[in-house]
């Protein structure tokens, strides 16, 4: 199997994962591959100095005993030759029965979700509203704490993860604003003074778009995200707009495929425990 086969493979599993493939393809080992008309696949290891990174996606699974033989015999033999390296796991979403597998062989879920990319025809129109939009500055920090929390903290519960970690993590938080305000990459919106909602993006990833509890399902989402879109496409000639989101989080995934995102990869992370 060629290197680009390989690639794009691994892309639907997440294009940061096609990324930093081929940036350590040297350290590449093929454990299995296969790639005819009907069966499409590959299980490789990607190791260095501080960790180990197996990635496993096929798009058809005719041949699934095998593979999960095979995947579970890889794997158990590695593991004894850890010593301090964090070892990973991240497999194409789809692949349900391989995901079992690697959770029965004691690999901790970290996230699982979907990748997609912004494909609509024109770019959207903001529409009257009755928010207005700031940057970021000093005095608005403890507002966007809460803010995030806030936002975030269903789906923290739903995953069981950590709540208030901006609260926690204030002054990185803050930090990190800063920067991101100098870059324009932070927008916040308010009505009166109140804020209700704001964006943060990176390079072509929006990285959050966030909502304050009380003033959801009322179209703010979508207008914030409109919003975003155009900030990226116009002033930073961003055309492959592209952001991540949770399996868990559904309603957010509706709230971008109806304004105009579709799923470009799916991934399930694992971490060995």
């Amino acid at each position: 199997m060629s290197q680009e086969e390989i690639l794009k493979l691994i892309e639907n599993i997440s294009p940061h994962a096609k990324d930093y493939v081929y940036n350590s393809f040297k350290n590449v080992e093929i454990l299995y591959s296969i790639f005819t008309f009907h069966n499409k696949g590959v299980f490789i290891k990607v190791e260095n100095e501080d960790c180990c990174i197996f990635y496993a996606s096929f798009l058809n699974e005719d041949n699934i005993e095998d593979v999960l033989e095979l995947i579970k015999y890889k794997t158990n033999e590695y593991i004894p030759k850890m010593n301090s390296k964090e070892l990973c796991f991240n497999v194409y979403g789809n692949n349900s029965e391989i995901i079992n597998l690697v959770r029965e062989l004691g690999f901790k879920l970290d996230i699982e979700g979907y990748h997609l990319e912004y494909r609509g025809k024109e770019l959207p129109q903001l529409k009257n509203c009755d928010l207005t939009y700031k940057g970021f500055e000093n005095s608005m920090l403890k507002e966007m704490v809460d803010l995030f929390d806030s936002a975030y903290y269903k789906f923290n519960i739903d995953n069981g993860w950590k709540t208030k970690s901006y609260t926690v993590n204030e002054e990185q938080f803050h930090q990190e604003l800063n920067t991101l305000n100098k870059l324009n990459q932070v927008c916040s919106f308010w009505i009166s003074d109140e804020l209700i909602g704001a964006y943060i993006f990176q390079q072509n990833y929006i990285t959050d778009i966030v909502v304050k509890p009380i003033y959801q399902n009322k179209g703010y989402g979508s207008y914030i995200l409109a919003h975003c879109i155009r900030n990226m496409n116009v002033y930073k000639s961003i055309n492959r707009i592209r952001l991540r989101v949770a399996k868990s989080n559904i309603d957010a995934k509706k709230l971008y495929e109806r304004n105009g995102f579709i799923e470009i990869a799916c991934f399930a992370e694992h971490t060995y425990k």
